[in-house]
């Protein structure tokens, strides 16, 4: 098993791709701890995951607040001992009603609203993960950009800003934490069908990206976990500050 007793954090792991990253890490022997600001949705995904023999918990964490994310730090140090790899999965996207328009349309709070959850949410955690990291002399951070970087989608301008910046922090940290052996890698999933509850705008988002892509289907969770874990694991050891694209070629660069 690649990941046998490393202590992995998945934010957001409640639903979506973060429950898939949650199961694949644990089947390949990690003990997942599953940071979910849905306290019943992540209780729900570890006790799945407990009841299929796996090592899992979870721990009800908002990622835009430091104090939140000290206690799931502090907390799963007192009942692992460690903490080695970092996932920073959760963010606001369209299944949360992400607001759309013009930039100089965009209400102000909105624009807030998504900075704090998918830029200040990973530089929170990295911030509280990193001390250990180092003690440790190793770990892994591995956050979630978007394709939308590259194409600079037109109409979610807080969004498409968000995941750059998620790009741009993954860089600067790969350059300061290497000395400690701790590697910091990025990737960016294309659209993906993989919410509970599927409406029709969402399929047609899911739907509309295919014809752009070399492989022509929707892209589904299981097209992602492998990369995320060959990042977490030691074959990615002397690959940092990277990003991959998951798109199954919908973008090269």
């Amino acid at each position: 098993m690649r990941l046998k007793n490393k202590v992995t954090v998945i934010t957001g792991a409640g639903h979506g791709i973060g429950k898939a990253y949650a199961r694949r890490f644990a089947e390949e022997g990690a003990h997942v701890v599953i940071a979910e600001i849905d306290e019943k949705a992540g209780q729900s995904v570890a006790a799945a995951l407990i009841d299929s023999g796996f090592s899992a918990w979870a721990r009800a964490t908002d990622v835009r607040s430091y104090q939140s994310v000290e206690g799931l730090v502090h907390e799963t140090l007192d009942r692992f001992g460690q903490i080695d790899v970092l996932l920073n999965n959760a963010a606001i996207y369209v299944t949360q009603q992400l607001w759309k328009g013009l930039v100089e349309e965009l209400p102000i709070d909105e624009w807030d609203r998504v900075l704090e959850v998918n830029l200040k949410g990973v530089f929170l955690c990295c911030r509280a993960v990193i001390p250990v990291m180092k003690r440790q002399k190793s770990g892994k951070i591995i956050n979630i950009a978007s394709g939308t970087f590259f194409s600079g989608s037109s109409n979610m301008p807080h969004y498409t800003t968000s995941k750059g910046g998620v790009v741009a922090l993954t860089r600067v940290m790969a350059r300061q934490l290497g000395p400690w052996g701790i590697n910091v890698n990025c990737m960016t999933p294309g659209s993906t069908m993989s919410e509970e509850l599927v409406t029709d705008e969402i399929r047609r988002r899911r739907e509309s990206g295919i014809e752009r892509r070399a492989f022509s289907r929707i892209e589904v969770p299981e097209d992602i976990v492998g990369t995320a874990l060959f990042l977490a694991s030691s074959d990615s050891d002397f690959m940092t500050g990277q990003l991959l694209v998951v798109e199954g070629g919908g973008i090269m660069h």
